[in-house]
This record gives C-alpha cells, sequence and structure tokens, in this order.
C-alpha cells in the first residue's frame, strides 16, 4: 500500500511538472496566436497608401487585371481586415487593392479570394442599386477635409452605383458620374476581380494641393456570410465615417480637369395630346468649383412619389428624386430635425415648370465650401387668371472646416415672387428670407462634440397674406390657448421668428454615449417658402443613452440599446408633450434582425387637431414598434413591420402591420411586394370647427415592384401601387373643457333627438346653436405605376422608355373592404402618358 502510494505521489509530481510545462507553452503559443488573430488597432486604423502615378500605358477595363499596368505598376495592398462579424480578424475571403492613376483617370482594382466561390452572389440590379450581389466600393476624401466623399460601387455582377456619403453617413445615391467599371470571376482560381476607370473630370479636388494626400477606404461586402473588409478599418463605434478614411498618399501635381459637360436631352410625349420638349444640363469647371447649369429640365422617369391619406393639419413631407436638386446636396443641406432651411421640392412641380437653374458648389485650398443655388419657376394661369407667379429662389451656403474637428457656417435664402395681380398679392408672401448659423466642436478625439444651429426667418407682404400666414397650421396665432402670447393681428405686414437648437454628448469609439439636445421655434418662425417647418411655436428637450455591443456576444452579433425621455412646451409655457422611450435593435448570428421600441407618454395636449381651435388633451399612451427581417443576403427575404398607439381611455387606438416579401429570381430578375394595412379607431377626430366624431378607419396599401436587368445598363423597371383608404364616422360631438384632466369634460356629445341629416350635411344643436358639417365618411382609392425601359447606350447616355397609369377618386360614400373598393377602383376613370426620352454626355 505504501509503495503504491509513494508511486502515486511520484506520478502526481511528474504529472504536476508536465502540466506545468504544458500550461507555459500552451500560453505561449496561445498568445502569439492572439497577436495573429487579431491586428492591432494602429496596424488597422488609418491605413496610408502610396499611389503611383503612370504615363503611357493604360488598361483595358474588363475585369481580368491582367494587363501589364497591373503587373508591373504600383503595390498592392495590405490584407484587408474584418469589420463584421469580428471587428480586426483576418478575412478567411483575402482581399487587396492597388490603386494608380494618370494625367486623366484613376484605376482601381480589387482581388477578391473567396474560400467558398460557388456562393459568390453575382446579382445584376439597377444602377444606383448596392444592396444586391457581393460587392466592391472606393470612396475618396478628395479635398482630405473629412466632410463628404464620392463612392463609386460595384458588385461581382458589374451593377455599378455611385453616391456621396457624408461624415455622418448620410448617403446620396442621386449624384451620378461617368466611370467604367467591370468585374470577372475567376472560379479555378477561387476568385473575382474588379477593375475601375474614373475620370479626374468627375472628381472635384485642389488641383495643386500642398500635401498630395486623399482620404481613400476601400471596402468589400460579402453577402452569403454578411462580412464587410476595409482595406483601412472604420471602427463599427467610429468617431465619424469620413473622418475614419485611411489615406492615399501621392496625389499631387493633378491634372486640370475638363472645363466643360453637357447632357442635352429631346422628349416626346403622349398623354392627353401629344406634346414634346428639350431642355439641357451642363457642368462648368471654374477653378476649385463646379457651375451646374440645367434649362427647362424634364424629370419624368423618376420613380413616383407613394400614395398617402392624410388626416392632419400638417403638410405631408416628400423625399426630392430629382437628380440636379440631389447632386451637392450634403453641400446645401441645412436641418434642424425634420426642419428644412432648403426643401427642394418647393421649387417646380408638375404643373409649375422650371424655366432655368444654376449651382455653384466647391471647396478651396484653404477648406472653405461654398454652395449657391439659383432656380426660376416660370407663370402660371388657371382659369385666365394667375394661379402662380414668375419665382426666383436663391440659396446660398458657406462651412470652413478645420481639420474635421470645427466646423463654422452659414447659409441664407430668399423667395421673390412677382405679384403683379390683387389676387396673388392677397394670397402669397412677396418675399421670404432666411439666414441661418451651424458650429460643430469635436473635442479628445471626437470623442464629445457640441452642436449648433440658429436661424432667422423674415417674411413680408400684403396685410391679408400675412394674415394667412398667421392663421395656418404651422402657426395658429388665434388658438385660444395662447390668447396670453399670441393673437392674430390683421394690420401686419410682416412676421419674423428664430429657431435652431444647441446638443452636446459623448459619441464614438465608446461603448457607452448620450446626447442632450434643446430645441426652439418661436410662434413667427416659418420656413415653408422655400424650407420644411412642420410646427413653430415649440420648445423641447431631449435626452439620449445609448450603450453598444459591435463584438459577438452569445447568440448576437450585436446589440443596440437606447433610452430617450423628451419633454416640450408651447411658448406660452404649456407643457404639451412628455414621453420617455427604450429601443432595442440586434442582429443574431443567423443574420436575423429585430428592432424593438416601446415608449410612455403621460402627458399630450395637442394643439393642432382643433385647427385654430382650443387645445386637446389626451390621456396617457404607449407607443410600439418591431421590425423583423430574415437573413437579406439570402435570395428571399421576408420582414415584418409593426407599430402601434394606444391610450390608457381604450378610446383612441391605432395599428399599422406591414409584412414584405423579395426574392431574387436567377442573377437577372429581383421582386418585391409590401403589402399595408392600418385599422385605426380615433373618438377625436377632427370633423368641423370644435366638432370632432368617433372614426374607424382602415387603409389597405400593396406595393409591387419587378426589375429585369438584361446587363448592367439595360433594364426593365415596373413600380405598382393600389392604394385605399376609407373612414366611417359616428358618436359626434363638440369641444367643451378641452384642457379638463377629466377625459369625459373635454366634450359634449350631441343628442341623438338634435342630430339630423339631409343630403349629405348634417345639423345637430351646438351650445352657441346650431351647428352643421359635411358627412366626412369617405373612400379613396387610388392606383399609381409606372414602367420604365432603360439603356445606357454609352457612358453618361440613356434612351428611356415610361409608361404611366394612374387612377384616382374619392367618395364620401363608405365602402367597407378591400375588394370593393379595389372593384370600384377599377372603374374610375384612367389617365396614360406615354414617354421616350433622349440624352447624350459629351465633353469638350
Amino acid at each position: 500500500m505504501y509503495i503504491c502510494a509513494d508511486m502515486l505521489l511520484r506520478f502526481l509530481q511528474a504529472m504536476k511538472k508536465q502540466m506545468l510545462l504544458f500550461f507555459f507553452v500552451s500560453s505561449y503559443v496561445l498568445s502569439f496566436a492572439q497577436q495573429d488573430s487579431v491586428v492591432p488597432f494602429d496596424k488597422a486604423y488609418k491605413r496610408v497608401y502610396q499611389v503611383t502615378r503612370v504615363s503611357g500605358m493604360r488598361p483595358v477595363i474588363d475585369g481580368r487585371l491582367d494587363d501589364e499596368l497591373w503587373q508591373t505598376q504600383g503595390e498592392w495592398s495590405e490584407a484587408f481586415v474584418q469589420v463584421m462579424p469580428n471587428e480586426r480578424f483576418p478575412a478567411a475571403s483575402p482581399t487587396r487593392m492597388k490603386v494608380l492613376y494618370d494625367d486623366k483617370y484613376i484605376y482601381v482594382g480589387v482581388y477578391c479570394g473567396e474560400s467558398e466561390p460557388e456562393k459568390i452572389i453575382r446579382f445584376i440590379g439597377n444602377r444606383d442599386d448596392n444592396n444586391l450581389g457581393d460587392l466592391i466600393s472606393v470612396a475618396f476624401d478628395t479635398y482630405h477635409d473629412y466632410r463628404a466623399a464620392p463612392e463609386f460601387n460595384i458588385n461581382a455582377g458589374g451593377n455599378k452605383t455611385d453616391l456621396i456619403v457624408t461624415d455622418k453617413l448620410a448617403v446620396n445615391r442621386s449624384w451620378n458620374a461617368v466611370w467604367e467599371g467591370r468585374t470577372q470571376v475567376n472560379m479555378a482560381d477561387s476568385s473575382w476581380t474588379a477593375e475601375l476607370s474614373i475620370p479626374f473630370s468627375q472628381l472635384r479636388y485642389n488641383r495643386l494641393s500642398s500635401e498630395g494626400i486623399w482620404g481613400l477606404h476601400v471596402r468589400r461586402v460579402i453577402r452569403y456570410k454578411n462580412e464587410t473588409q476595409n482595406w483601412s478599418l472604420i471602427p463599427l463605434k467610429n468617431n465619424g465615417h469620413v473622418f475614419s478614411f485611411g489615406e492615399m498618399h501621392g496625389m499631387d501635381c493633378l491634372p486640370k480637369p475638363r472645363n466643360m459637360e453637357f447632357l442635352p436631352y429631346v422628349m416626346g410625349k403622349k398623354g392627353s395630346g401629344w406634346g414634346g420638349n428639350a431642355g439641357l444640363d451642363a457642368k462648368f469647371a471654374l477653378s476649385d468649383f463646379t457651375l451646374d447649369v440645367t434649362i427647362n429640365p424634364d424629370f419624368g422617369q423618376i420613380e413616383l412619389d407613394p400614395s398617402v391619406m392624410n388626416l392632419t393639419a400638417f403638410e405631408t413631407f416628400y423625399d426630392e428624386m430629382r437628380p440636379f436638386f440631389l447632386e451637392g446636396k450634403h453641400i446645401l443641406d441645412f436641418s434642424s430635425g425634420g426642419d428644412r432651411v432648403f426643401y427642394t421640392r418647393r421649387i417646380g412641380s408638375e404643373n409649375v415648370p422650371i424655366i432655368g437653374a444654376l449651382k455653384l458648389t466647391g471647396t478651396n485650398r484653404k477648406g472653405l465650401t461654398i454652395g449657391v443655388a439659383q432656380s426660376v419657376t416660370a407663370r402660371r394661369n388657371a382659369e385666365e387668371q394667375a394661379a402662380k407667379p414668375l419665382t426666383n429662389y436663391t440659396v446660398a451656403r458657406m462651412q470652413k472646416n478645420w481639420k474635421g474637428n470645427i466646423l463654422l457656417g452659414g447659409m441664407l435664402t430668399s423667395v421673390n415672387r412677382a405679384l403683379n395681380e390683387p389676387s396673388l398679392e392677397e394670397t402669397m408672401i412677396r418675399n421670404a428670407f432666411t439666414a441661418a448659423i451651424d458650429y460643430t466642436h469635436y473635442f479628445n478625439n471626437r470623442l464629445y462634440y457640441v452642436d449648433a444651429k440658429g436661424m432667422l426667418s423674415s417674411l413680408n407682404g400684403s396685410r391679408q397674406a400675412i394674415a394667412l400666414v398667421q392663421n395656418n397650421p404651422v402657426h395658429y396665432y388665434q388658438r385660444a390657448s395662447a390668447a396670453g402670447y399670441l393673437g392674430v393681428d390683421e394690420g401686419r405686414t410682416s412676421l419674423n421668428g428664430t429657431g435652431g437648437y444647441v446638443k452636446a454628448g459623448r459619441k464614438g469609439n465608446a461603448r457607452w454615449s448620450f446626447s442632450e439636445e434643446f430645441n426652439w421655434a418661436s410662434p413667427g418662425f416659418d420656413l415653408n417658402d422655400i424650407g420644411y417647418l412642420k410646427q413653430a411655436d415649440a420648445l423641447s428637450a431631449i435626452t439620449t443613452i445609448e450603450f453598444k455591443q459591435t463584438e459577438v456576444w452569445r447568440m448576437f452579433r450585436s446589440n443596440t440599446f437606447t433610452f430617450s425621455q423628451e419633454n416640450k412646451w408651447d411658448y406660452g409655457g404649456s407643457a404639451v408633450n412628455n414621453t420617455a422611450g427604450f429601443n432595442w435593435k440586434t442582429m443574431f448570428l443567423n443574420r436575423f434582425e429585430l428592432t424593438l421600441y416601446e415608449a410612455y407618454g403621460w402627458n399630450r395636449l395637442d394643439t393642432r387637431l382643433l385647427r385654430g381651435g382650443p387645445d386637446m388633451r389626451y390621456n396617457p399612451y404607449f407607443q410600439h414598434a418591431a421590425t423583423f427581417n430574415t437573413d437579406k443576403a439570402r435570395r428571399m427575404m421576408f420582414m415584418l413591420a409593426y407599430t402601434g398607439n394606444h391610450n390608457t381611455d381604450g378610446y383612441n387606438r391605432a395599428n399599422t402591420l406591414s409584412p414584405s416579401l423579395s426574392f431574387r429570381l436567377g442573377n437577372h430578375v429581383y421582386m418585391s411586394g409590401q403589402f399595408n394595412y392600418s385599422w385605426n379607431t380615433d373618438n377625436l377626430q377632427y370633423v368641423a370647427p370644435r366638432v370632432m366624431g368617433r372614426m374607424k378607419q382602415e387603409t389597405y396599401g400593396l406595393t409591387m415592384k419587378l426589375q429585369v436587368n438584361v446587363t448592367p445598363d439595360v433594364s426593365l423597371q415596373f413600380y405598382g401601387s393600389p392604394f385605399t383608404s376609407v373612414a366611417a364616422f359616428s358618436r359626434f360631438k363638440e369641444a367643451a373643457d378641452t384642457r379638463s384632466g377629466v377625459y369625459e369634460e373635454r366634450f359634449r356629445m350631441f343628442a341623438p333627438a338634435s342630430l339630423s341629416y339631409s343630403e349629405g350635411v348634417y345639423t345637430a344643436e351646438g351650445t352657441g346653436g346650431k351647428v352643421s358639417f359635411a358627412n366626412p365618411d369617405f373612400s379613396f382609392n387610388e392606383f399609381r405605376s409606372n414602367l420604365v425601359a432603360r439603356w445606357e447606350y454609352l457612358p453618361g447616355s440613356t434612351l428611356y422608355f415610361v409608361w404611366e397609369h394612374h387612377l384616382s377618386g374619392r367618395s364620401s360614400q363608405y365602402i367597407r373592404g378591400w375588394r370593393p373598393n379595389a372593384e370600384r377602383m377599377y372603374g374610375l376613370p384612367a389617365t396614360n402618358t406615354f414617354m421616350i426620352k433622349l440624352n447624350y454626355w459629351f465633353t469638350l
């Protein structure tokens, strides 16, 4: 026994030594393995690439990278590193790039190795659709001022996208450049390659840069495993997108770009009659700036606006889709929350054509960015009277940048109308001016920031026109609740006000971030002659705290948790809204995504519900939102979205459910459909002055899209959207003590015996006498569609065939259900428009 015990003790001692040795060796090896498996931050972030200038040889742009130029000139970059799913990890599918330039072009070659080449997604989509297919993108911060960068994308199928991306990751895909790009898949080599040729004439830059440095960002996206790689890492918790670009050295003594580009068009149209048109877009290089000119532009080929049913007092906001106004948008942008000093949809419409417009934009060598836009719209008559006057719009923007850490700028706008008839003088503002200033300062390597904007507006016109502005939904000076500090002054010939915000906080490379924001819009503040302002007479304070988990953790790829709390007041000191909300956004390991939002409002005072009448108090309410989608890289992707708003009194509730499905057929066909169904019950829906009713509303909408891309340059796209909204009203009531804390005291029901109906008009006995109002029931049906065939027959030159089909009608008869309304819809008179448009791009 003792012998056995002694042998066991010796065995354990030997094992102890072996275990210690094994542990030491393993730790030593693992330490190197760990170093090898993660690229050090300072070796991945803000890398430097030395670009090579070449002469005497040019590549054939076919995507193969087999030209002598690629074989003998320049240096291949370091291997790309992952951003997602594992930040700074080397990639199993290696990527390298090379950049060269000569006196006319920048050439970019990218080699994309693939561990599973059979899974390369090479779908061919529409121009400027970079959401489909494996892709690479190249972005240049040409001024190296950290503000904005032109970006060029090409996917494995050869589909091209060009866009402008800002430091705050705002993206403008409507910027279009003329460039070449091709790709080639090599299954034998388990790789695909991309080759790009970008003319200097399509970029804006300082030709004689003292530094010779551009910002450079090259990215690769592998869809099937949702992997993103960067040549120079932009961390998920970054301090700014363009600010985090790597650097490209050697961009000095650059060529002077061509001075002039022209894009004339001719168009033939068949609607109610035959018509035609012609116009011209042109660009002129003026030292560090670019002058864009458009004469008699036509935007008939762009996608239609969606159908909406707006029962609020506020104006519907529509996104801009016209290329002339979108190019250089980041320079002329000045926004405060949802409000904008320059809302380009104010300029021109289907009935008010643009005679001409010009735009001067650019940045000089000292980091001063300037943007000036000038537009003139035509006079239009209706029934032999002027309905729209000749109008001039002017916008000027300036911003100075100090190494991306301090930005100081200003903006001026003016609208001037030729009001030479009494009918126009009494209804429209003659002159509208806005002056604005903005300041942003980043501290501690951009971890902390202060952001502030201030705006001043001034309107002048006739007494009648200024009175109309005071009475419109933006202001509602006539509100009884505002009698202590407002009131309509019918003798005024001008209206002035201020607006803006101050915001400070922490963001960037931090797991925790926060911000505190204060906003204001004085009662007389107004932007809506050239900008967009939803509501004046408002003060608000917003607190936000956010936690980001960007590394893989258990079943999650990423998580973002956001808590926000908001308080709003009017200028009379009344608290009009108090809410607190929590948002969770996550991506699972299988790349499914989920977003959940829940908010609680314990105080709400609606100052716009009764259209200038007294304020209406609502009981506490809950807001809910949820969005779920499957893996976006799969051929079929399902998404389900829900939003809801429910008052605790149970009388008011609103719900919207939106399932959608998209799928790819092969590499050339993409189909998507989204169904929207809303069902709402509002016990306090506005009907007439001081009159409300219980509204039960249902809204149905289906958005269908089909795109067929024969090649990246030949495509067919269909958009169709049937839309129905119906509502029935009952339980009519008149406003009483609308601010009462007791729900039932806020209104008085009309006695059934006093309520009568005849020939579409209700009559009731109110506290102040008889009240009459039209039957508010409605059934609204609309179908909008267009079919666009596009052929880019030469770089920058395109031929379009367009068919637009439109049905629309509204009835005061309530028709329940979608099927009866759909049958009624397709019996409405139809409007068909056929158009053929040809443009041709050339330079001098």
